[in-house]
C-alpha cells in the first residue's frame, strides 16, 4: 500500500512540476523574456531542462528519504560488496574445516572398528582361559579325591606303606603344580578382565567422543612416540624402572592436556602387555631401549592407549666421528639449500640403516642447529668447484638417539 501511495505522490508531483515548467516556458515565450542575455527561445529551452532536472532530483530525493533499499543502492553498495567478499571467504574456510573434520571422523570410526575387534579377541581369550581354569579345577578336585583315597589306603594298609607314601608324595607334587597353574591362570584371567573392562570404557568414550569430534583437538597421533627410556639396571630393579617411565609419561600427558597437578590416569597400557614386557626385559640383555607408543589418534580429554616397544641398545656413533661425507661440484647460482638438505637426508638414511631409531611419524633420527644450517648454505654460496661436506657427530649416539651433528666444509 505504501508503494502505491509513493508512486501516486511521485506521479502527481512530477506532473505538477512539468505543468508548472510548461506554463513558465509558455509565458516566457509569449512575453519574449530573456535570461542571462539569451534569446527567448533559448531561455524557454533552459526552463524546460531545469524542469526535467527538478523532476529527477525531487524523485530521487523522495525515494532516498522514504526507502532504505534506495539509500543502500546509492550509498552503501561498496560496503555490501566488501561484506559479501568477507562472508564468502568465511564460508570457504568453514567448508575446509568441515572437510578436515569429516576425514578425522572417518579415521576415528576406523579406530572404533579396530578397537571392537580387539575387545572381541580379548573376550574370546578370556572365555578360553575360563574353560581351561574350569578343567584344571576339576582335575585338581579329582586329584584331591585320589589323595584322600591314598591317605585312607595309607591308614588302612600298613603293609603297603612305602608304596602309599610314594603315591602321596607324587599326588602332592601334582597338586602343587596344579595349584601354581591355577594361580597363573587366575592371574591371567583377572588381567584379561581388567583389559576388557578398560577397553569397554574406552569404547564407550569413543562412541561419545564421535559426537563432539568436529570440535575436538587431536592430542596424539597413531604411532607417535610418547617416551623413550634406556633401561640398564639389575633384574630386580626392572619393574621399578618400568613403572617410573610410565608415571613420568603419564605426567607429561597431563601437562600437555593442561592438567599438570592432576592425578588422573591419562596413560593406559594393558596389564598383559606390561607383564609380557617385564618378562622380556628380565630375560634379555640389561641394556635396552623402551619406547611407549600411542596405539591410535587421541582427542583432547580422552586417555592415551599405548603399548611398549623394546630394542637392544648399543652405541652407534662416537662424539667427533664422521657420520657421512660427500664430494659435491658447486655451481654458481645453484640452489645451495637443496644441496645441503639432500645431504642431510642421506645422513638420516645412513643413521637409520646403522640402527638409530627414527621417529615413526617423521622418519627422522636427529637434529641440526638451524643457525649452522644457514651458515653452511652461506659458506657454500661463496665457493665454486669441488667441495667435501662432512657430517660430524656432536656427541655419543646410541640406538635411542637422537643424532646431533654439525657440518664441516673442506675445499678440494
Amino acid at each position: 500500500m505504501f508503494g502505491l501511495t509513493l508512486i501516486a505522490v511521485l506521479a502527481i508531483m512530477g506532473g505538477a512540476i512539468a505543468y508548472f515548467g510548461d506554463k513558465v516556458g509558455t509565458k516566457i515565450g509569449k512575453k519574449k523574456l530573456s535570461m542571462f542575455g539569451l534569446r527567448p527561445k533559448h531561455t524557454s529551452i533552459i526552463v524546460a531542462i531545469a524542469t526535467g532536472i527538478l523532476i529527477t532530483a525531487s524523485t530521487l530525493t523522495i525515494l532516498t528519504i522514504t526507502s532504505r533499499d534506495v539509500r543502500t543502492a546509492l550509498f552503501g553498495m561498496d560496503k555490501l560488496k566488501n561484506e559479501l567478499s568477507v562472508l564468502s571467504s568465511e564460508v570457504t574456510n568453514k567448508n575446509q574445516e568441515l572437510e578436515a573434520n569429516r576425514l578425522l571422523l572417518m579415521e576415528k570410526e576406523r579406530e572404533y572398528v579396530d578397537l571392537m575387534g580387539r575387545v572381541d579377541a580379548a573376550l574370546t581369550q578370556l572365555s578360553t582361559l575360563e574353560n581351561e581354569l574350569a578343567r584344571t579345577i576339576e582335575q585338581r578336585d579329582r586329584t584331591m579325591e585320589a589323595l584322600a583315597s591314598a591317605q585312607h589306603d595309607y591308614q588302612t594298609a600298613s603293609g603297603d606303606l612305602i608304596k602309599a607314601k610314594s603315591d602321596i608324595s607324587s599326588l602332592q607334587t601334582i597338586k602343587g603344580d596344579l595349584d601354581l597353574k591355577i594361580a597363573d591362570l587366575s592371574t591371567a584371567r583377572d588381567g584379561l578382565k581388567q583389559d576388557v573392562d578398560r577397553l569397554s570404557d574406552v569404547t564407550a568414550k569413543l562412541r561419545s567422543s564421535m559426537v563432539y569430534l568436529r570440535e575436538g583437538t587431536v592430542l596424539y597421533r597413531a604411532n607417535e612416540v610418547l617416551a623413550t627410556t634406556v633401561i640398564n639396571v639389575a633384574p630386580q630393579e626392572i619393574q621399578n624402572e618400568l613403572m617410573r617411565s610410565i608415571l613420568e609419561t603419564n605426567h607429561r600427558i597431563l601437562v600437555r592436556m593442561g592438567k599438570p597437578d592432576s592425578d588422573l590416569e591419562a596413560l593406559w597400557i594393558s596389564q598383559v602387555d606390561f607383564q609380557n614386557t617385564l618378562k622380556m626385559l628380565e630375560n634379555s640383555e640389561p641394556n635396552v631401549v623402551i619406547r611407549i607408543v600411542a596405539d591410535g589418534n587421541t582427542v583432547l580429554g580422552e586417555p592415551v592407549i599405548a603399548h611398549f616397544e623394546i630394542y637392544p641398545n648399543r652405541q652407534i656413533f662416537n662424539s667427533g666421528e664422521i657420520v657421512a661425507s660427500k664430494t659435491i661440484n658447486i655451481m654458481r647460482n645453484a640452489d645451495n639449500m637443496e644441496v645441503v638438505l639432500q645431504f642431510l637426508q642421506e645422513v638420516n638414511d645412513l643413521a637409520i640403516s646403522k640402527g638409530v631409531l627414527p621417529d615413526p611419524l617423521q622418519g627422522t633420527v636427529g637434529t641440526i642447529n638451524i643457525a649452522q644450517l644457514y651458515d653452511t648454505v652461506n659458506q657454500i654460496k661463496k665457493m665454486s668447484g669441488m667441495i667435501e661436506l662432512s657430517a660430524v657427530a656432536s656427541e655419543d649416539t646410541s640406538v635411542a638417539g637422537p643424532l646431533k651433528i654439525h657440518i664441516q666444509i673442506n675445499k678440494n
